[in-house]
C-alpha cells in the first residue's frame, strides 16, 4: 500500500471521526480570541461543561472566560477538520502509528484532567479533616475569619465562639436577642442570631448563612459548628478510609 493510499484512508477514517463528534456542535467563543467547538453537556452557574471528539475530551469552562455561545458554522467544522488533518501528511507507517499512540496517551491524560475539572464544576470537592481530627474542616468566614469548625448535621445553624465573633468584628452582643441551641455535646444553651456574609471550606461557598454566637465554647479545642445552614446547599458525604469531607453542591 502506497503512502498516498495510506494518507487517503487516515484523511477518511479522521473525517468519519471527526463528523460524528462536530455534528451540532457549538462554538465556544473565549474572551482571549480562541475558539473551542464540541457539545454543552451541563451547565452550572459557574462553569459549563463540553464534550468533545466524541467524549474523548470533557472540557470544564469558566463561564466568566466565556464571551459567546452559538451553533457551529459550516465553514468553521470544516477548518476544524483541515487543521486535525493537516499534521499527519507525508508520515510513513511506522511514524504515523508512533503519532497516534502519542495522541492517544495525551488523549487520555487530557480526558481524566478534564473530567475532574467537570467534576469540580459540578461542586464536588474532598475535604481533609483538619489535623487528622475526624469531622473537623477548615472554613473561611466572611473572607478573612479561619476557623476550626466540626461538621455537625444535628445543629441546624453555623455555631461561632463569642472570641471568633470578635475577629468578625462584632465586640458588643449585650441587648442582642437570643436563641436556643443545641452544641456539639448535646447541651443546650442560647446563642445570639447573626448572619455571616459567606462561608468557604475547600472552594465550596455559601454566602448570607445564617449563624449564631454562643456564650459557651462550641466545643471542645474548636471555634463552632458547621451546621445545616451552610450544608443544606450540598449532598454531605464523610470518607472514612480517606479520612475527608466530600461535598458535593444540589
Amino acid at each position: 500500500m502506497t503512502t498516498q493510499i495510506r494518507y487517503s484512508l487516515l484523511c477518511i477514517y479522521l473525517w468519519i471521526i471527526f463528523f460524528t463528534s462536530i455534528l451540532f456542535a457549538e462554538t465556544i467563543e473565549l474572551n482571549n480570541g480562541k475558539k473551542i467547538y464540541g457539545k454543552v453537556i451541563k451547565e452550572t452557574e459557574e462553569a459549563i461543561v463540553v464534550s468533545k471528539d466524541d467524549g474523548s475530551f470533557v472540557y470544564s469552562i469558566s463561564k466568566d472566560k466565556i464571551k459567546n455561545i452559538r451553533e457551529s458554522t459550516a465553514q468553521e467544522l470544516k477548518q476544524e477538520y483541515l487543521q486535525s488533518t493537516q499534521s499527519s501528511s507525508g508520515e510513513s507507517s511506522d511514524e504515523e502509528r508512533e503519532r497516534l499512540e502519542v495522541l492517544k496517551k495525551s488523549r487520555q491524560e487530557k480526558y481524566e484532567q478534564e473530567v475532574l475539572a467537570a467534576k469540580k464544576s459540578r461542586g464536588t470537592i474532598k475535604i481533609s479533616f483538619s489535623r487528622d481530627r475526624f469531622g473537623v474542616v477548615d472554613a473561611v468566614l466572611n473572607g478573612k475569619v479561619t476557623v476550626s469548625m466540626l461538621v455537625d448535621t444535628g445543629a441546624s445553624l453555623v455555631v461561632v465562639s463569642e472570641s471568633i465573633a470578635k475577629k468578625l468584628g462584632i465586640e458588643d452582643t449585650s441587648g442582642m436577642p437570643e436563641i436556643p441551641v443545641v452544641l456539639a455535646d448535646g447541651r443546650v444553651t442560647t446563642a445570639i442570631p447573626f448572619t455571616l456574609n459567606s462561608v468557604e471550606v475547600g472552594s465550596s461557598k455559601a454566602r448570607d448563612v445564617e449563624a449564631a454566637i454562643s456564650k459557651r465554647p462550641p466545643g471542645s479545642d474548636i471555634d463552632g459548628l458547621l451546621g445545616m445552614s451552610y450544608l443544606k446547599y450540598f449532598h454531605v458525604k464523610f470518607d472514612t478510609k480517606e479520612n475527608c469531607l466530600i461535598l458535593e453542591r444540589y
